[in-house]
């Protein structure tokens, strides 16, 4: 017996081709049944989120590590490669459905999005990140064209609130302090019962995680005082259900939280989105001012305020003087809700004019750069690594020339050093090394892993990254 509609077909498909199975083949393969089995409310992003996870699951579960790495690998580069595709795939599925059951398209276009990102680790979605996210996709804005669906979309969007209240309403109560005080954060525990039918589908697909280890505040002390804080802010959702400003904050703290989630879970491709999208909003005449402080206040804004902390203080090398390398500090410094994962982010950014040659600065202005912008963009990766970059360093006094990949190697070797000193807990003495923040209470425990990600932004439509080798911790992080 099949735990989803299609099961039997995609391992079918899977057998019969081994490490040469594709997932647009699969979709190619078997787009008939998939027209068949999906549900009217289904969108672009939804279904191929759901898919590429079903095919990404059952492939690990049917080969060795090897062969599933081929697959895995060649997915990932058609999701990048293919935006395009995947895109007017959906649609034209969709269509199909809507037409065979006389329905009115309600099409969600697929993200077309580029940034560059390797999605390497779209296998470890089996977790309650892809519950949240897979719900949160399937209700966002999809039939806001008239006054009914608009209601039922803002009633589902409660319902997921409700089921994930645990989960979620630390990551959107910090969002929600920086924007409104409007508290977002505790909602929904009398909505409606009803449940989308395909929304209960996914649910039944990701097992949910154990009790949160950390500590809970104050309105959730205890059950009944829970229960009563959630009614009472979802009487503030019912009430505000055709608000458009209620609506987009919490759309916008939804995509927070996910995006928190699977970057918890090592998954980083979500915030990479919603950090592009970001940057995207900003004026083209910031291009020439923008540098490594704006990037750093943008990125705090895309983390829920409870477990982030920015520049957490370290101290390196307590055998060296100050000014000589005794401090560092860590650009951004992410807690884990269970204290089992905590992720460190080093930031890089190239500034524009930096790619410009020096002859050329004097006469440059915001459409050129935007120009630029927009090439970098759709470069490919290895020359974009090699451009050339100047830079003014305060260390020397001095312009220096360097590339673009040195910088991001740089920067990887920075954040190496930082996840060492972190591992290490707090300060002893004044000749040790370790974590020198007010900001943080370390306490011993159980083996915990530290994982690191280097984000390099070019301009404001390129990204690179990569990922630190992790690190073992004897220590749980909690903010004060």
């Amino acid at each position: 017996m099949s735990n989803y509609p299609g099961q039997n077909i995609l391992i079918e498909y899977l057998k019969e081709r081994g490490s040469k199975s594709s997932y647009r083949g699969f979709l190619n393969y078997n787009s008939d049944f998939i027209t068949a089995s999906i549900s009217p409310t289904d969108t672009c992003d939804n279904l191929d989120g759901v898919w590429l996870y079903h095919f990404l699951r059952e492939a690990k579960s049917l080969f060795n590590q090897e062969t599933y790495v081929v697959i895995k690998n060649k997915a990932n580069e058609e999701q990048f490669r293919f935006t395009n595709y995947f895109q007017k795939f959906w649609q034209r599925i969709i269509e199909k459905h809507n037409k065979k059951e006389n329905l009115i398209p309600t099409v969600v276009s697929y993200s077309n999005e580029t940034s560059e990102v390797s999605q390497s680790d779209l296998n470890k979605n089996n977790n309650n990140t892809e519950k949240i996210t897979l719900q949160v996709k399937q209700v966002r804005d999809n039939n806001t064209d008239t006054e009914n669906s608009s209601n039922e979309n803002w009633k589902k969007q409660n319902q997921i609130l409700k089921q994930n209240k645990n989960n979620l309403a630390p990551a959107i109560t910090s969002y929600s302090n920086e924007i409104s005080a409007i508290k977002l954060s505790e909602v929904s525990q009398s909505i409606s019962n009803k449940t989308n039918k395909n929304t209960e589908k996914i649910t039944l697909q990701v097992k949910q995680k154990g009790e949160l280890k950390r500590v809970r505040d104050d309105n959730a002390d205890t059950e009944n005082s829970s229960n009563e804080y959630w009614k009472k802010q979802s009487q503030i959702l019912r009430h505000n259900k055709n608000n458009l400003v209620y609506r987009q904050v919490v759309d916008d703290a939804f995509l927070i939280a996910s995006a928190y989630e699977s970057l918890i879970a090592d998954n980083i491709i979500p915030f990479i989105k919603i950090l592009k999208a970001s940057l995207l909003s900003r004026s083209r005449m910031s291009l020439s001012s923008a540098n490594e402080p704006v990037l750093q206040a943008i990125v705090e804004k895309l983390i829920p305020l409870k477990y982030c902390i920015p520049e957490l203080s370290l101290v390196m090398n307590g055998k060296k003087s100050k000014g000589s390398g005794r401090f560092g500090y860590s650009d951004i410094f992410i807690l884990s809700k269970e204290g089992d994962n905590n992720i460190i982010l080093e930031l890089k950014y190239i500034s524009l004019i930096g790619l410009i040659n020096s002859n050329q600065k004097n006469n440059i202005g915001a459409n050129e750069l935007e120009n630029l912008d927009k090439i970098l963009e759709n470069e490919n990766e290895e020359s974009v690594l090699k451009r050339s970059y100047t830079y003014w360093s305060k260390e020397d006094k001095k312009t220096n020339l360097t590339t673009i990949g040195e910088i991001l190697n740089n920067g990887l070797n920075q954040l190496n050093s930082y996840m060492k000193t972190i591992s290490k807990g707090k300060v002893i003495n004044y000749s040790s090394s370790g974590v020198f923040d007010e900001h943080v209470k370390i306490t011993k425990s159980n083996p915990n892993k530290l994982k690191g990600f280097v984000i390099l932004v070019i301009g404001f439509h390129r990204i690179l990254w990569k990922s630190a080798n992790e690190v073992t911790t004897n220590y749980i992080y909690n903010k004060i």
